[in-house]
């Protein structure tokens, strides 16, 4: 994985496609959501045109046919410099491309290797009833417990090979070279492929047991189509790798009903559903380098996951899953002794303001967007978002930190406004509270302790970060993007200074495709948190902590109760609603429509139309019946910012984000100002 003074590694180490329903693409976005770019009038977060390169407009959501289409995932190989052991930043770091240069070698081709797969129908429950309904995820799996499985009537043994083969979706490995400048598909087709290292070329695994539901369970409710393909693997002109994931399809395994007519198994929860699928997916992504004298080096791999539509890309979370990644590897991963060692803070470390505290306050000032907020709460957002490196911290509206919940005091989790973030919490929390790290870096901007200049990230590491910045971190209940796993040292390469790897990557399986054995499925249950084993992580295990299918959970998070509540009745979270992901999953927007007249004054559910409607208050702006939005999902709107909105003729500012491409009804489908008041119901 090196020549001469150089390692070589793919970066995003992480990175994030999503489905939709157009066999078209984009590009996800290299650029940190929210955050000012030099020079241009849009913040980062757009995605990129997959021709032009460019930010796209909103024109370019949907297709002709008025389709959602799908983002791919870029991955390239950079080579860093090495000079003893890694640390991080390193900022010594260049691109490698088809045709470059390297210690006076020529690069002449790319071999990429993917394999995707979804094991969520294999996965044991998230909603645990064995440990209480809201104690959810990473609780279940401590003191060498296990929650049950989904999916029991299949069997109780998450490795039996029934189970495997019914349950996992699983196309196998797919290998290409740039020189080839073909089209690799994860379906049933395209047959299975991996680059043999030994033998110099790509081998074919034409017997490879692929696994698809209908395999197993003959024809099933497909309301968006069969579960047929994970998606694809191409290049481009130059070695680069794209993937672009599945379609968003959910399908149920039918089963006898009322007479003779067989029934979809019932969507009843917001995260486990028995006798369910969907398409998303995840996987390691490898390459090797091939020079002009015949040699060849492999590169360190990254990870793929394929997961739900970015329907508000430029809106960065106040939690963002780069803040719960770089926590855990400032903390437990040694990532950087000057900031944390043994077990403390530095208190003489000068966060940069730009790279450490800018993030939050702009995350915090754009969510106005996607929430419901009353005007007076608008105006202390943007404040927040006003926040300069030159301004002094006691004159700010973030003076003391006062409206920052402290992840250091247990009691401020069960307490909500005025306390940010607005959100709720995970892990038998209330509230969401900043990571650790966060706060401390926080605090030491408050102190008057930081640096105005930007950190010396290398192109890598930028790349790296700022695709984990337009994730979701936070409130895992169990999340969109990913979820609580990311806090768990042992999914990562922990040998990450001495092996070359860099941080950030995922400790990926060593999979030996040559003992393919075409009666037994090839993959296994997979790696589980906190239990005994080596800790590798298979295909499919980064996505099945997830919901199953994706579009439960993303309907049901809107606005809740807080749970579990706090102990004191008279506290405000009684009786009002809170959101749980408003940057990923917009509660209430602004439309371009609405907007027309250049004035804002019109919020609208994100989800809304015919089904939406509720007396509940909890239940607003989301369907009804979980099923409803399995059939409607393509249909929600995007918030863009206005830059990027079409033939807008100067109606609107250029700080505004607004909702376009909705295909639903506005009808009843009005929002009334935060708070909103739960008693409502009672006196219904």
């Amino acid at each position: 994985m090196s020549i001469s003074n150089k390692h070589f590694r793919i970066h995003p180490a992480i990175g994030f496609a999503r489905v939709g329903n157009s066999p078209e693409y984009y590009l996800a976005p290299e650029t940190a959501a929210a955050m000012p770019l030099e020079g241009r009038k849009y913040t980062g977060g757009i995605p990129l045109n997959a021709k032009t390169g460019e930010p796209i407009r909103s024109s370019e959501i949907r297709d002709r046919e008025g389709r959602l289409v799908r983002t791919a995932a870029r991955f390239k190989i950079y080579a860093h410099a090495t000079d003893g052991p890694a640390c991080y930043p390193s900022p010594e770091a260049r691109e490698v491309c088809v045709g470059d240069e390297v210690d006076g070698r020529t690069v002449v081709d790319i071999v990429w290797q993917v394999h995707l797969a979804n094991k969520k129908a294999n996965q044991y429950l998230l909603e645990n009833p064995d440990i209480g309904d809201r104690d959810l995820l990473i609780h279940g799996y401590r003191d060498g417990n296990l929650p049950p499985l989904r999916n029991l009537h299949e069997g109780i043994d998450p490795n039996g090979l029934s189970r495997l083969r019914r349950l996992v979706i699983d196309p196998g490995p797919r290998a290409l070279k740039a020189s080839d400048d073909a089209l690799r598909e994860f379906n049933r087709d395209d047959p299975a492929s991996y680059y043999d290292d030994k033998a110099g070329k790509i081998q074919s695994i034409p017997e490879y047991p692929k696994s698809f539901p209908s395999d197993s369970f003959g024809p099933m409710y497909d309301p968006w189509g069969e579960i047929d393909t994970l998606g694809e693997a191409l290049t481009d002109d130059r070695g680069r790798l794209i993937v672009v994931g599945g379609y968003g399809r959910a399908s149920a395994v039918l089963r006898d009903g009322h007479g003779s007519d067989p029934q979809p198994f019932p969507l009843e929860g917001a995260v486990d559903n028995d006798g369910w699928f969907d398409d998303c997916s995840d996987g390691p992504v490898g390459a090797t380098l091939v020079f002009d004298d015949g040699s060849t080096v492999s590169v360190h791999g990254a990870w793929l996951n394929v997961t739900d539509p970015a329907f508000a890309p430029q809106t960065q979370n106040v939690v963002s899953l780069w803040d719960d990644i770089f926590d855990t590897w400032v903390r437990k991963l040694d990532l950087e002794p000057e900031l944390y060692r043994d077990g403390c803070f530095n208190v003489e470390f000068k966060p940069s303001f730009q790279d450490h505290i800018l993030p939050f306050f702009k995350a915090a000032s754009v969510q106005r967007w996607n929430t419901n907020l009353p005007e007076f709460a608008i105006q202390a957002h943007d404040a927040v978002g006003c926040i300069s490196a030159d301004d002094e911290p006691s004159q700010t509206i973030m003076a003391g930190l006062a409206f920052v919940r402290n992840p250091n005091i247990s009691q401020q989790s069960y307490q909500g406004a005025p306390f940010m973030p607005l959100s709720l919490g995970d892990n038998g929390k209330s509230f969401l509270s900043p990571s650790l790290t966060q706060y401390f870096l926080l605090s030491q901007w408050e102190r008057g302790r930081f640096a105005k200049q930007k950190l010396a990230l290398s192109e890598a590491e930028r790349l790296d970060r700022d695709v984990l910045i337009n994730c979701l971190g936070g409130r895992f209940s169990p999340g969109i993007d990913m979820t609580f796993i990311v806090r768990q040292p042992d999914f990562y390469i922990t040998d990450w200074r001495n092996s070359g790897s860099g941080p950030f990557r995922v400790r990926a399986a060593r999979l030996d495709y040559s003992r393919v054995d075409p009666k037994r499925p090839f993959l296994a249950a997979g790696w589980v948190p906190l239990q005994a084993g080596d800790g590798a992580v298979e295909p499919g295990d980064g996505s099945k902590f997830m919901s199953v299918p994706w579009h439960t959970d993303y309907n049901s998070c809107g606005t809740h109760e807080t749970a579990p509540n706090p102990p004191d009745n008279t506290q405000p979270a009684q009786t009002t609603l809170y959101w749980s992901w408003p940057a990923q999953r917009p509660v209430a927007v602004y439309t371009a429509e609405d907007a027309s007249e250049g004035k804002l004054d019109t919020q609208r559910y994100s989800v809304r139309g015919q089904g939406t409607g509720s007396s509940d208050p909890s239940s607003q702006g989301r369907f009804q019946s979980y099923l409803d939005f399995v059939h409607h999902w393509p249909e929600v709107g995007t918030v863009l910012q206005a830059t990027q909105i079409d033939d807008v003729e100067g109606r609107f500012a250029d700080d505004w984000y607004l909702e376009v491409q909705s295909q639903f009804s506005n009808a009843d489908s009005t929002v009334e100002p935060w708070p909103i008041n739960g008693l409502v119901r009672d006196k219904a």
